[in-house]
């Protein structure tokens, strides 16, 4: 809550020192285009940017938004182990972690009359996303040299989808022409299905009679109801 009040009260305050520097006319008329960035004013990365959100605006009044992320990370680290052939060599392997995730929230806004710089709205989004990793491990030699490694798939949760709906509602105060601040809060519904977690293991051709891989390890489901708040400033343009 106190997030939420302090980057409401930052944006309305710096609308209001703003307002005798620029003649009317900053809403933006139908069929303008907006983009948005988050803004952190006391933070060591006051822009940031956690997902594209763009609008449409259909009428002065109605707006089609739509939220876009995408993210991918990679590790890798070397695994050293000793010869088994010459003690005085060492077999390098190499292990690799990766994650992919993404999310795509469309939604619409209703504008309320405000005034000539505040445009406050209400409006609903779907929110859908999901999540995958790979996990690959190096687990020693044998005899010959040759690996063991270990492959793990969405390893302590580490794979998901998400379905869910959110009521919000917010408020763009513009500081100057085609430029504003604003906050936003939320409350939503959302259905977390989890993965399922593999594990397989790759052996040397020395291992005759290898163990069988274990069954995938179903990892749950959850479901969650309550509001929701982005503690940033959302800092947007009209083109």
């Amino acid at each position: 809550m106190r997030k939420l009040i302090t980057t409401a009260v930052f944006a309305l305050v710096a609308c209001t020192f703003s307002v005798a520097q620029d003649a009317g006319g900053f809403k933006p008329d139908a069929g303008a285009n907006n983009f948005e960035l988050n803004f952190v004013p006391l933070n060591g990365k006051p822009i940031q940017l956690t997902y594209i959100r763009y609008r449409r605006f259909l009428s002065p009044t109605m707006a089609f938004r739509l939220g876009v992320g995408l993210s991918y990370a990679s590790t890798k680290a070397d695994s050293v182990f000793t010869s088994n052939l010459n003690v005085d060599n060492k077999v390098t392997a190499q292990y690799k972690k990766s994650t992919l995730g993404w999310e795509i929230k469309p939604g619409i806004e209703k504008h309320m009359k405000g005034t000539d710089r505040l445009s406050p709205y209400m409006g609903a989004e779907l929110d859908l996303a999901g999540a995958s990793s790979k996990e690959i491990t190096p687990l020693g030699i044998d005899s010959q040299d040759e690996l063991t490694t270990q492959t793990d798939k969405n390893k302590s949760k580490g794979g998901f989808f998400r379905l869910g709906i959110n009521l919000v509602a917010g408020f763009d105060c513009y500081i100057t022409h085609h430029l504003y601040l604003g906050s936003e809060f939320g409350f939503g519904f959302q259905m977390v299905n989890y993965s399922k977690y593999t594990s397989s293991t790759s052996y040397p051709s020395s291992v005759t009679n290898p163990p069988k891989d274990p069954d995938a390890v179903t990892q749950g489901k959850e479901m969650n109801i309550g509001p929701n708040f982005n503690s940033a400033i959302r800092l947007g343009w009209i083109f």
